[in-house]
């Protein structure tokens, strides 16, 4: 799959995908033996990554291997998403009537570890040396699978408050292209 465009922000080497404003920032990573350190917003509140706001700041945590998180999308909240610990399937699909990306679907594969097989998405994961935030507009569908047994936690920093009206949930086997994207991990109905 290839990406649209490449550039780069104060903190972070930005990475378009295929879903207008759906961005993939790959953010910095240092480690040695010890262990490592992801930077997640650089400058905090300073940072423009933050300019929509930070009205919400919350950890999702999957437990259970191919169980779904998520599967919504917002009317007025921008999500920025740092997928900590484990192994995720991400998948998104643009639903906003008026985008150039309308139809579009996105996925990829998010976290601290390699999926133990190979798969036929991007990978970015933290045993890579790679920490990504994937900012997430509003309008944009977006789920989550654990690959793994391994828990995964998803730190997300929300634009606005957690409003219920605001969340549109839809299930992830109705959503085009969804089921037979994730078909090839192993994920079912």
């Amino acid at each position: 799959m290839t990406h649209s465009d490449t550039n780069v922000i104060a903190d972070a080497r930005v990475e378009t995908t295929t879903i207008a404003g759906l961005e993939l920032h790959h953010t910095k990573v240092v480690g040695d033996s010890r262990g490592m350190l992801a930077e997640l917003i650089r400058n905090g509140s300073a940072n423009p990554i933050l300019g929509a706001g930070l009205g919400n700041l919350y950890v999702s945590i999957a437990m259970g291997k191919h169980i779904a998180r998520a599967g919504h999308h917002h009317t007025n909240n921008l999500e920025r998403f740092f997928t900590l610990s484990g192994c995720a399937l991400w998948y998104f699909s643009d639903l906003r009537e008026d985008s150039p990306t309308r139809g579009h679907q996105y996925a990829c594969v998010l976290g601290a570890d390699r999926p133990r097989d190979a798969v036929p998405d991007p990978v970015y994961v933290l045993a890579d040396i790679d920490m990504v935030r994937a900012i997430v507009p509003t309008g944009v569908y977006h789920v989550f699978w654990p690959l793994t047994e391994a828990p995964v936690s998803v730190l997300a920093a929300a634009s606005v408050s957690h409003e219920l009206e605001d969340v549109v949930r839809t299930p992830w086997q109705t959503v085009h292209g969804c089921a037979e994207r994730v078909a090839q991990y192993g994920i079912h109905a």
